[in-house]
C-alpha cells in the first residue's frame, strides 16, 4: 500500500474493496497528529496574541517554550513504539510490475520480489516528480514564523531580497514557482527557510535573523533525511543551500545528487525534446544546477565529482532547441559547457603525488586552453548584455569564468617543484595562470558588475577569487620578481581586503571572513617590496601592464556546435592539492578568525 493510504494497488487493480483495520501503530500516529495539530494551533493563537498587544502598544507576553531554540521540536516522524520494536515496513499487497515474469537484470528488485520490503521499491518518477499538496487557502500555516521565531515583516523583507535579486544568480531556479512570502510559505516550509537563510546571510541588517533561519533549515533537512519522498521544492532548497551555504554545501550537494538520481531525475531530457514539457524542463534545471554544485566543489576540495557527462549532460545543446528553454535556461547551460571542460582538465591531471606535471601534457594543456578561450568568445556574445536585474553581470560573469577556469588549468605547473623553478617549457603557462591571477583581482576591483555581484554570486566564486589572491602571493614569496612584482601583488592584495570589507553583507559572509585572514598573510608573506621588483623582465607584470580581457578574441575559431571543443577525450579528478582549498581550513571558519598560511601549498 502506498504512504497517501487505501485502497492498495492490488485492490485497485482488480476493482475489489479495500478494508484497512487500524492496528496500535495506526492509532499511535493518530495520536501524534493530534497533538502536533494542537501545538500548532496554540502557535497560531499565540502569535496573534503578539500582533494584537504591539498594536496596542502593550509588553508582549514569553514566548512559547515549546519553541525554545534548545526544545526538540517533534514531527511526523517521530512516532515510537514503547512496548515493541517496530521492524521495517513491508508491503502487503505489491503493485503489479510487468518485469515481474521477465529474467531480473537489476538485483535489488529481486532482493524487493522475495522480502516485499518498501524501503527497496523506487517509486514512480512521476509520483516522485510532483510537489506535494499545499495546505489549504483558508488553513493557517505552521512554520517558524507563525511561531514567532521571525517577523512577517522580516520574512516578506528577506523573500523579497532573494526573489528580485539573489535569485537571478542562480537562474531564477530557487523562486520559479513563488512571487511573495505568502504563497512560498503555503508552497514549502523548507524551501521558505532556506531562501531566508540565504537572504539573511547577505543582508547586513538581518545579522540577527540568520541564525534562526539557518537552525530552522537544518532542522528540518534532518527531520526529512529518511522521508521516502521529497518534491521539487526539496530538491530546489538543497540547491539553494549548496549554492551559497559554504559549510554544508558539500553535504547538501552528495544528499541531493543522491535523491535526485533515486528518481532518475536526468531522464526528464527525452520528455523536453520530445514533449516541450515546461514540468520536465524544470527538472533538468534542477539536475543541471546539481551538476553545477558538485563540479564546483570538486574543484574547490580537490575530490572526485559524483556526476558524470551523461547524454543529459552533455546533450544540453539539443535543450536549445525547446521552445520551453529560457534566456535564463542559456546562462545555465553556458556554465555546463565550461564544467564540461574543467571536468576533462580534472580528468586528466588527477590527485596531486608530489611529482611534477609531465611534460607530455603540454599539448592537452594548450587545447584545454584554446577551448576555454572559445567558450569565453561563444558565450560572452551569446548571452544577454543587460539584465533587468543584475545589469551587465552575465556577460561580465563570462568573462570572470574564463579567467577562473584559466587560473585553474595553468596552476597545474606548479605542482610538485618543492622549490625548483618552473621547466621552460611550462613557462608560457606559468605566465597565464599568474596573468589569469591578476586578472581576477582586477576585474573585481574595477568592474562595478562584478563588484556588486559580489551580493549574490555562488561561493565557489568568492572562494576562487580568494584562491587567486593567495596563489599571487605564493608565488612573490617563492618565485619573487620572476613573473610578477612583489609590490604590485601586496598593493592588489591590499586593495580587495579592502572591497570585501565595504561589501554590504551579513557578517557572516565569506567576503567578511577572508578579509581579516588575507590582510595577516599579505603582511607575512611581503613585508616589504623585493629588491628584484625593479628588474625588467620580459614575462614581469608590472603595475603598468596589468590588464584583463574585454572583448572576445578575434583570432579565435568560430564555435558553431558547443560540443565540439569536448570531443578530445580526455579525462578528470581533482584540483591540484598543492593551490586546492580542500586541506586547508579556509572553508571552516570559527569567528572571522582563520589562517591563510597554507602549508600544504607546493609553491
Amino acid at each position: 500500500m502506498d504512504d497517501s493510504g487505501p485502497p492498495c494497488k492490488r485492490c485497485s487493480e482488480r476493482n475489489l474493496s479495500c478494508v484497512l483495520n487500524k492496528s496500535l501503530q495506526t492509532l499511535i500516529e493518530e495520536r501524534s497528529q493530534w497533538k502536533n495539530t494542537v501545538i500548532g494551533d496554540l502557535g497560531h493563537v499565540h502569535s496573534a496574541l503578539q500582533e494584537v498587544l504591539g498594536r496596542l502598544s502593550l509588553p508582549p507576553i514569553p514566548p512559547l517554550q515549546t519553541t525554545g531554540s534548545d526544545v526538540y521540536l517533534p514531527s511526523p516522524h517521530d512516532d515510537v513504539v514503547d512496548r515493541e520494536e517496530q521492524g521495517p515496513s513491508c508491503d502487503n499487497s505489491p503493485r503489479v510490475s510487468p518485469k515481474d515474469d521477465a529474467l531480473p537484470h537489476i538485483p535489488i528488485e529481486s532482493l524487493y520480489q522475495i522480502t516485499r520490503l518498501r524501503s527497496l521499491r523506487s517509486d514512480d518518477p512521476a509520483d516522485e516528480a510532483h510537489a506535494a499538496p499545499s495546505p489549504a487557502s483558508n488553513h493557517p500555516v505552521d512554520d517558524f514564523i507563525s511561531r514567532g521565531l521571525v517577523s512577517i515583516e522580516d520574512a516578506e523583507r528577506l523573500v523579497n531580497l532573494y526573489l528580485n535579486r539573489i535569485d537571478h544568480f542562480i537562474y531564477m531556479i530557487g523562486g520559479t514557482k513563488y512571487r511573495d512570502l505568502h504563497t512560498l510559505r503555503r508552497g514549502s516550509p523548507i524551501l521558505t527557510a532556506c531562501i531566508c537563510t540565504v537572504a539573511a546571510l547577505h543582508d547586513p541588517m538581518s545579522n540577527h535573523l540568520y541564525g534562526v533561519c539557518n537552525r530552522e533549515f537544518r532542522r528540518l533537512m534532518a527531520a526529512s533525511m529518511f522521508d521516502r519522498r521529497i518534491d521539487r521544492d526539496h530538491m530546489r532548497a538543497m540547491c539553494i543551500g549548496s549554492y551559497w551555504l559554504h559549510d554544508i554545501s558539500w553535504t547538501l550537494s552528495g544528499y541531493a545528487i543522491r535523491r535526485a538520481t533515486e528518481i532518475n531525475l536526468s531522464t526528464n531530457f527525452n520528455r523536453v525534446i520530445k514533449e516541450d514539457s515546461e514540468e520536465a524542463m524544470d527538472c533538468m534545471r534542477i539536475w543541471y544546477l546539481l551538476y553545477i554544485c558538485d563540479h564546483h566543489l570538486s574543484i574547490l576540495y580537490g575530490r572526485p565529482s559524483l556526476i558524470r557527462e551523461d547524454a543529459a549532460i552533455s546533450g544540453w545543446e539539443e535543450l536549445m532547441k525547446s521552445l520551453v528553454f529560457t534566456e535564463s535556461d542559456k546562462r545555465l547551460v553556458s556554465q555546463m559547457a565550461l564544467l564540461i571542460i574543467m571536468s576533462n582538465v580534472r580528468e586528466l591531471f588527477g590527485r596531486d603525488t608530489g611529482e611534477p606535471v609531465p611534460r607530455a601534457f603540454m599539448p592537452q594543456l594548450m587545447t584545454f586552453s584554446r577551448q576555454i578561450d572559445q567558450w569565453m568568445g561563444y558565450w560572452s556574445t551569446e548571452l544577454l548584455r543587460l539584465h533587468q536585474f543584475i545589469g551587465e553581470f552575465p556577460t561580465r560573469g563570462v568573462i570572470m569564468h574564463h579567467h577562473l577556469a584559466k587560473l585553474h588549468l595553468h596552476s597545474h605547473v606548479f605542482r610538485g617543484l618543492k622549490g625548483s623553478s618552473v621547466p621552460s617549457y611550462f613557462h608560457d603557462s606559468a605566465v597565464a595562470a599568474v596573468s589569469a591571477a591578476t586578472s581576477i583581482i582586477e576585474m573585481l576591483l574595477t568592474d562595478q558588475n562584478i563588484r556588486e555581484g559580489l551580493v549574490g554570486i555562488p561561493h565557489y566564486i568568492h572562494s576562487m577569487i580568494a584562491f587567486a589572491c593567495v596563489f599571487l602571493l605564493k608565488v612573490a614569496a617563492q618565485h619573487s620578481g620572476q613573473f610578477i612584482e612583489d609590490a604590485v601583488v601586496l598593493d592588489m592584495c591590499t586593495k580587495a581586503v579592502q572591497q570585501f570589507r565595504s561589501t554590504a553583507v551579513g557578517k557572516w559572509h565569506l567576503v567578511h571572513l577572508m578579509a581579516d585572514g588575507l590582510e595577516k598573510m599579505a603582511a607575512k608573506k611581503i613585508k616589504s617590496p623585493s629588491a628584484n621588483s625593479t628588474l625588467t623582465l620580459p614575462n614581469v607584470i608590472s603595475q603598468a601592464g596589468l590588464h584583463y580581457v574585454d572583448e572576445p578574441n578575434p583570432t579565435l575559431a568560430p564555435m558553431t556546435k558547443g560540443n565540439e571543443m569536448y570531443n578530445d577525450g580526455l579525462m578528470d579528478n581533482a584540483l591540484d592539492n598543492d593551490f586546492s582549498l580542500s586541506t586547508t581550513p579556509f572553508l571552516h571558519f570559527d569567528s572571522g578568525n582563520f589562517d591563510f598560511s597554507f602549508s600544504e601549498f607546493g609553491l
